[in-house]
């Protein structure tokens, strides 16, 4: 019962469930399923019916896909209360378009599509919350369009540094990467030793230290500036 009312709690804090009554997310609660996920284990898979989306309460996931050839593509990687396929509940698709499987132990809520799209019906705010969340994720990824796109191997590397540099402000210029380095490089569509390549090159320069996946940022204005 305990952690039946963390849980509730941990949900509230993430803006598409914070509009809903007690007795909405009580209703919600009823129709999902509390999912404990070893590393590799696979949450849906590419081509499985599109009935449910997730949330995180610890741990992290991929979002990828597999070219034609079979290499994988990392779309996104998912922490913790973070939620995701929330957008198949929209499209007129019946089956995932992409695989989410969990990158160490996790633990998360599959919730049902139907339970929630019922609830959008009668909570305009849970709507318009909904909407946020995917104008969000749209932006993000017209922006990453745009760098894999119109910009090199290296300004890559060096945007998504500088980004993760300032998702926690109190670690300054320290930061962890939040996956693996190969993931990271699929992230970025480069390969591996592309990736390492660039990271020798920042580390030979005195731009940046590597311990393992903690990145410490040694001159901002050179990183800024690198080509």
């Amino acid at each position: 019962m305990l952690l039946h009312r963390v849980h509730h709690q941990i949900l509230r804090s993430h803006h598409l469930f914070e509009p809903l009554s007690d007795d909405q997310l009580e209703e919600l609660m009823a129709t999902s399923q509390l999912l404990n996920l070893d590393k590799s284990d696979h949450l849906f898979q590419q081509g499985e019916p599109a009935d449910s989306f997730y949330f995180l309460i610890s741990g992290a996931a991929k979002i990828y896909r597999l070219t034609p050839d079979g290499q994988e593509k990392v779309f996104e990687v998912v922490g913790n209360r973070q939620t995701f396929a929330e957008a198949m509940m929209l499209m007129d698709t019946p089956n995932y378009v992409a695989s989410a499987q969990a990158l160490c132990p996790t633990q998360a809520y599959r919730f049902s599509n139907a339970s929630y799209m019922r609830l959008l019906e009668a909570n305009q705010r849970l709507t318009f919350a909904l909407l946020g969340k995917l104008s969000m994720r749209l932006h993000q990824r017209i922006n990453e369009i745009e760098t894999l796109s119109l910009k090199n191997a290296t300004h890559r590397v060096i945007r998504y540094l500088l980004t993760q540099s300032v998702r926690v402000p109190e670690c300054g210029n320290r930061f962890e990467l939040p996956m693996a380095k190969q993931l990271v490089a699929g992230h970025l569509s480069i390969q591996p030793e592309t990736f390492s390549r660039i990271m020798r090159r920042l580390l030979d320069e005195g731009i940046i230290e590597l311990e393992g996946r903690l990145i410490t940022i040694l001159d901002r204005q050179r990183l800024e500036q690198f080509e």
